[in-house]
C-alpha cells in the first residue's frame, strides 16, 4: 500500500475548524480547551483556553492570512464583554490572538504590548483521502512582535518670556 499525500489548497471552513479543534493541544499545550457557553463567534474563529487557562482567540484561514488577522482583531473587540464575564471574575491575563495560516499575515509583527498577536504556520494535507493538519514551528521573531519604541525628537520652542519673567522662572 502506498501513501498518497498532497497539500490541500481549498478547504471548507467547517473542515478547517474541525482540524483546529482536533489540534488544540498541539497549538496551545496539553489541557487546552474550547470555551463553553461562548456565543457563536464566526466560522473562522474559536474562543479557547490555553494550558494555563489563559484566554486565547484562534483565527484561522488556509488561504487568506490577511483576512484571518483582520477577522481575529475584529472578534477580539466584539468578545470583550463576553471574555470579561467568563474569565475576569478573578484576575486573568489579557486575551491573546493566535492567527493560523499558511503564511504570515502582512503586518503581524507590528502588534505587541496591549494587543498580543502571534502567528503559527499551518498546512492542511490529504493522506489517502483523510484530512490532517501540520502545525509547523516558526521563527520566534516572526511569531510575536515586541512593541515598536517611539522615537522622540527634542522640540525647539522660542521663548515668549521677557528677560524678567525668564529670570523669575529659572529660580523656581
Amino acid at each position: 500500500m502506498t501513501l498518497q499525500i498532497h497539500t490541500v489548497e481549498e478547504i471548507d471552513s467547517s473542515d478547517l475548524r474541525n482540524l483546529v479543534v482536533d489540534n488544540l493541544d498541539t497549538l496551545l499545550g496539553n489541557g487546552a480547551r474550547l470555551v463553553e457557553n461562548m456565543p457563536q463567534i464566526d466560522g473562522s474563529c474559536l474562543a479557547t483556553s490555553d494550558a494555563h487557562d489563559g484566554p486565547v482567540l484562534l483565527s484561522f484561514s488556509a488561504g487568506d492570512p490577511e483576512q484571518a488577522l483582520l477577522t481575529g482583531l475584529s472578534r477580539m473587540d466584539q468578545l470583550g464583554s463576553e471574555i470579561a464575564t467568563l474569565f475576569l471574575q478573578d484576575y486573568r491575563p489579557p486575551i491573546k490572538l493566535l492567527v493560523l495560516s499558511r503564511e504570515a499575515p502582512p503586518g503581524v509583527t507590528l502588534f505587541g504590548g496591549t494587543c498580543p498577536v502571534s502567528w503559527r504556520r499551518i498546512e492542511v494535507l490529504s493522506v489517502n483521502g483523510e484530512l490532517g493538519m501540520v502545525v509547523a514551528p516558526v521563527n520566534d521573531e516572526v511569531v510575536t512582535a515586541a512593541p515598536i519604541p517611539l522615537e522622540r525628537h527634542p522640540t525647539i520652542i522660542e521663548s515668549v518670556l521677557n528677560p524678567e519673567e525668564a529670570q523669575h522662572f529659572s529660580q523656581l
